[in-house]
């Protein structure tokens, strides 16, 4: 990503920006000149957010607020300018346990992870579409691709968005608003850290965070990575299913049947 004059800084807003993912972008963008308007639920983690990048005060904002809450994002959109860049990547992972199946794991993570974004995009696309301008993210997976294990709570909403965002953008390409699905392999986060499989390609969150900018601005709809573990799992999309969950066993050392 090249730097911008400093009379020409974007704004950029990032949801579940206090950690992870959100929290290395907004670093990278505070760094290439945007300002930054990152949103969290915990206020704890945005003050360190903003300790971290103190020598940005001027161009970086926190605001808490629950994405599942749309009155707390709404509040927040008016006190705001329009963005240039929307990134919507809050969201949780829990694994599923089949030996402790539980539905509220099934119920959180769709609350979070799908309409969490439908509600995050709601109150922040309005001033988009009167500016006829910028670029939103939606932060999927690429879990959300096939099934992998102990995903079957997670994977689902991560599809969904996949679905949501490809129907979006004939819709939002009237206003000349550019949509990019993100769709990263293993991160790690504390999210993967209560996985017990094998995580191919797992990568750091500031590398993954260098990817999506890099790729921020090209043509190509979905941004994925890394490059040898995504071009095996969408390969492992066409194969036959007996195949291709044969592979994803060997791959992720999931031998664990009983």
């Amino acid at each position: 990503m090249k730097k911008l004059k400093n009379n020409l800084k974007k704004t950029a807003i990032i949801t579940g920006a206090s950690e992870g993912i959100g929290a290395s972008l907004v670093n990278k963008l505070l760094q290439n000149n945007y300002k930054v308007i990152a949103i969290s639920r915990s206020l704890k983690k945005l003050s360190k957010l903003k300790s971290i990048n103190s020598k940005y005060k001027n161009d970086l904002k926190v605001f808490s607020a629950d994405v599942t809450n749309s009155s707390q994002l709404l509040l927040i959109a008016k006190k705001i300018v329009s963005p240039d860049l929307l990134i919507l990547n809050a969201g949780i992972y829990k694994p599923v346990f089949i030996e402790n199946f539980s539905i509220e794991t099934f119920i959180k993570q769709s609350e979070i992870n799908y309409l969490g974004v439908i509600k995050s995009f709601d109150a922040f696309i309005k001033k988009m579409l009167l500016n006829r301008s910028g670029t939103v993210l939606i932060m999927s997976s690429i879990a959300g691709w096939i099934g992998l294990p102990k995903a079957s709570a997670y994977a689902p909403t991560k599809s969904a968005l996949r679905l949501f965002a490809q129907s979006i953008r004939y819709d939002l390409a009237q206003y000349n608003i550019t949509v990019k699905l993100c769709s990263p392999g293993f991160v790690n986060t504390k999210a993967v850290k209560v996985n017990d499989f094998k995580m191919p390609g797992l990568i750091e969150p500031d590398v993954a965070a260098g990817l999506i900018l890099k790729n921020i601005s090209n043509k190509k709809f979905e941004i994925t990575f890394p490059w040898f573990f995504s071009t095996f799992m969408k390969l492992l999309t066409h194969l036959p299913d007996n195949l291709s969950y044969k592979l994803i066993k060997y791959a992720t050392s999931y031998d664990k049947e009983k």
